[in-house]
């Protein structure tokens, strides 16, 4: 009769036995000891395991190896990402720490012509300890006095991404312009004048300032009229440098002399503006807040820099990780299509491959778009700064040598 431990006892538990225990039962049997008396020395319950031991040797040769268990790790790793790509990856992660891996897998792609998903670049940054960055992270929040339960902050934040995932079609339809203030190592405000294009976030017009007046907010926008031209509209709230309840502002005196439509937001509804306010919170955490400015020209230097890269070196995980200027300039199409010519080796079977018939690693696309109604192309390719117009190479100069000095230039001693 079974008794009731034993009927719910369970399977009962196969013992394992590793690599250098079975050698030394084999080695035992082979040399001519019976295998009970083996079993009964090595306190091994079942005879029919050593004997397929022993078969299992014998079958092969005799060679007590035949049965060492074979690595399971594959010959080739296909999927193994190459070192040159993890050191670009390091490298500008050190330079631009706040990028996150979705940030970086759109910069690889649009710069280094390299496809890498967020999830490796993860897995990259996990293996090399290195935090996942806050480019992504949700912008600053609206608080409001009294407001304990942040009611209003969260459904601000809401309706600021509604609006965000909105955008007029074609770039100069529509403009945002906003201010934020600032201090200058504690001792004075200024004030951030900028100009936004809605379709491709592309900033057309800044000035830093020690007052929020009409004055300078024209300045702005006369000097991004000039560079840009005029859009069809322009979305502002209702500032005083913008709208003036008690009669006509200089603002839109200018607008209508340009026919250009004046949109404003409604009062204490800043999500209206959400895609210059996005701006205002991406340079405020990325820039102002790590910065130490000690004067304003230094400000205004950092933001210039700043500015440039967002336009030009900076893609925009809202326009499919291109950059402002590549919408603003109709470029993407083109882009996608050299991205798809010309992907580089992502991995040591492709990169070997490349390199066997003579491939660059990686080409780097500085500049495309219409010059005069021609296609131009800039690039970097394996050290040669290779310039195309309308799909053929033109000129090519070698970046690895000194430049040569042009006979007519001039030189200039202290």
């Amino acid at each position: 009769m079974i008794s009731g431990e034993a009927l719910f006892s369970g399977r009962r538990k196969t013992r394992q036995y590793d690599f250098e225990f079975k050698k030394k039962v084999i080695e035992k049997v082979l040399a001519g000891e019976s295998v009970q008396s083996v079993c009964k020395e090595f306190g091994i319950a079942s005879v029919s395991t050593v004997h397929a031991w022993v078969h299992q040797v014998r079958k092969f040769g005799g060679t007590v190896d035949a049965i060492k268990p074979k690595s399971t790790r594959p010959h080739h790793q296909p999927k193994l990402t190459s070192q040159w790509i993890i050191d670009k990856i390091l490298k500008i992660k050190k330079e631009k720490a706040e990028m996150g891996a979705a940030a970086l897998s759109d910069h690889l792609l649009r710069f280094e012509s390299v496809s890498l998903s967020p999830r490796t670049i993860g897995k990259i940054f996990k293996k090399h300890g290195i935090a996942d960055g806050d480019a992504g992270a949700a912008e600053a929040r609206y608080h409001t006095k009294g407001d304990d339960h942040k009611q209003f902050e969260q459904q601000v934040e809401k309706d600021t991404g509604e609006w965000e995932r909105f955008s007029r079609p074609n770039p100069n339809d529509l403009w945002q312009m906003d201010l934020m203030g600032f201090y200058i190592r504690g001792a004075h405000k200024v004030h951030l004048v900028s100009a936004l294009d809605d379709c491709s976030r592309m900033i057309v017009g800044w000035g830093l300032f020690r007052e929020q007046t009409a004055e300078n907010v024209l300045e702005v926008l006369r000097g991004s009229l000039v560079r840009f031209g005029a859009p069809k509209e322009i979305l502002t709230d209702q500032g005083a440098q913008f709208k003036h309840w008690g009669g006509v502002t200089q603002f839109e005196k200018l607008l209508k002399k340009l026919k250009i439509e004046h949109i404003t937001a409604r009062a204490h509804h800043p999500q209206t503006c959400g895609k210059i306010e996005a701006f205002h919170k991406s340079i405020h955490r990325e820039l102002i807040d790590k910065e130490f400015f000690v004067t304003q020209e230094q400000a205004v230097e950092k933001i210039g820099r700043f500015i440039e890269h967002y336009n030009y070196g900076r893609p925009h995980s809202s326009i499919d990780g291109f950059t402002p200027s590549d919408r603003y300039f109709g470029i993407i199409d083109a882009l996608k299509k050299y991205i798809a010519d010309y992907q580089a080796p992502k991995n040591k079977k492709e990169e070997e491959h490349a390199e066997s018939i003579g491939i660059a690693r990686a080409s780097k696309i500085y500049l495309i778009g219409k010059v005069l109604g021609h296609d131009v192309r800039l690039q970097e390719l394996g050290g040669q700064l290779s310039i195309h117009i309308d799909q053929r190479p033109f000129k090519e100069i070698n970046l690895l040598q000194p430049l040569p000095v042009e006979a007519n230039s001039t030189t200039i001693s202290s």
